[in-house]
């Protein structure tokens, strides 16, 4: 049976939030499998990738397999990524806290370069998860790109983030989904406008 107009989107609608809650179930489950602390950065790899595929409209014959499969593949480099962007992120917390304390002329300076440090941190941060899934690069590269891409397709980083801005407010005020849709959400928003970005870039190559 073939849907049109307003019976189509709908469906469609459904579609993508019983994936969204099963996607969301199956990071809960493998985030707690590595103990939550192990366990958060592959099973949010392994989402994003997921993810991915589904805004590419790859089918997937089992998410759980699928899941499963780049959860063990990137479970340690992803720990790493995860250490590295944990120490990074409380050195700048750290020299932010110390700087902002002090009147000392050279140390006000200082302090606006961290803000504006952990301002560059953060868009590499977000950007990071969508180049993770989509490239295949060495691990340098991967935080380079994140960082280069969050930057020259800024629309799409601003997007993203305000995204998650209203996904915020809407778990506010309807609390309910909170535990159906806590984390897939945020990360279809920033999967998706992520993928905008790498379709820019290619197109923009291609010219």
């Amino acid at each position: 049976m073939q849907l049109n107009g307003a019976m189509k989107v709908v469906y469609q609608a459904g579609e993508w939030i019983i994936r969204l809650v099963y996607a969301n179930l199956l990071w809960m489950l493998f985030t707690l499998l590595g103990l939550g602390i192990f366990g958060f950065m592959p099973a949010t790899v392994s989402l994003f990738a997921l993810l991915r595929k589904w805004i590419i409209g790859n089918e997937v014959e089992s998410a759980f397999t699928f899941f499963w499969t780049n959860y063990r593949k990137e479970f340690l480099k992803a720990n790493l990524f995860g250490v590295m962007f944990l120490v990074i992120g409380l050195i700048i917390r750290l020299d932010i806290l110390f700087f902002q304390d002090s009147s000392n002329i050279v140390f006000q300076i200082l302090f606006v370069l961290m803000i504006c440090l952990s301002l560059l941190y953060f868009i590499t941060i977000v950007n990071f998860f969508p180049v993770y899934v989509h490239f295949d690069l060495s691990i340098f590269n991967y935080v380079k790109y994140a960082f280069l891409i969050g930057l020259s397709q800024l629309s799409s980083t601003l997007m993203m983030i305000f995204g998650s801005i209203i996904i915020f407010c809407l778990y506010w005020y309807v609390s309910g989904l909170i535990p159906l849709l806590c984390v897939s959400l945020f990360c279809l928003n920033i999967m998706w406008f992520g993928y905008r970005s790498f379709k820019k870039i290619e197109l923009e190559q291609q010219k």
